[in-house]
């Protein structure tokens, strides 16, 4: 009798905790979208021989990343020179060429991301910076991304971006919106183009997690806008990029800075 109200209790303490991430899965907005950073990429550098060499999808997510707190806070970390900030961001973070099915690729470590980034950041201001990393299953990523984004805060996604790395991610891209009646993602991903969804439905991605950045002291001041020529955000499917979709016109807009916007389908 005790282990069957033990179990009972397990039971109930399961249900309660669907309960609590449904309340707060239901308060959100059922989409959020970060619109007007650039589609950089792919970029191409030049190693000491002259040779013609892929920067890598870490150093992309990392600049653009940056460029999201240049717009927001008024740095200068990347915008008033990309090229060179790509460059140094590649070196920072050991960042090395190899070849996969026969294209080169740039290939940037997990923990050499963290440290060239911080190490990047510390170099151009002086701004206390603190860099967070979050490790878990589709579901707990997916919603630690959402709450992020509630805060106005981007992080950069690793996950395996064809579904063929086996237990390495392969793949770095910042996540700027999800959807969530369909448990999608949207990232920048560094390919030329804005927006792409992510399935975390899909376990092929798997492993994933987060890297994002906090600026104490530091604070958004986003404003109430009403735009009604904001163009219609055109996202790409994850696996077909030829493949597109629109989404229609948000329900509300917050102006996160000049060009910059936070939008939201209520």
């Amino acid at each position: 009798m005790r282990t069957f109200f033990f179990l009972l209790g397990i039971l109930t303490l399961v249900s309660l905790g669907a309960t609590l991430n449904t309340r707060e899965r239901a308060s959100y907005p059922e989409k959020m979208l970060i619109f007007g950073l650039p589609a950089w990429g792919p970029t191409l550098l030049r190693n000491q021989q002259g040779e013609e060499i892929p920067a890598g999808c870490g150093p992309e997510a990392a600049r653009l990343l940056l460029l999201y707190y240049d717009l927001v806070f008024g740095t200068s970390f990347v915008r008033e020179d990309p090229e060179s900030a790509i460059s140094e961001l590649h070196r920072l973070m050991g960042t090395l060429t190899v070849e996969w099915k026969g294209v080169k690729q740039g290939l940037t470590w997990p923990w050499a991301f963290r440290a060239g980034l911080r190490a990047y950041i510390e170099a151009h201001s002086d701004l206390p910076v603190r860099v967070h990393t979050f490790t878990g299953g589709l579901g707990e990523v997916f919603f630690r991304a959402v709450r992020l984004l509630q805060e106005g805060t981007p992080a950069v996604l690793l996950f395996d971006w064809q579904g063929e790395g086996g237990i390495f991610p392969t793949h770095y891209a910042v996540v700027v919106g999800y959807d969530l009646s369909s448990d999608e993602l949207v990232l920048n991903p560094g390919w030329g183009y804005e927006f792409q969804l992510l399935s975390f439905r899909d376990k092929r991605i798997l492993p994933v997690s987060l890297i994002w950045l906090e600026f104490p002291g530091q604070v958004l001041k986003p404003q109430s806008v009403s735009l009604k020529m904001l163009p219609k955000p055109v996202l790409r499917k994850h696996g077909l990029p030829q493949e597109a979709l629109t989404w229609p016109a948000p329900t509300r807009v917050l102006s996160l800075s000049e060009g910059l916007f936070l939008l939201m389908w209520e």
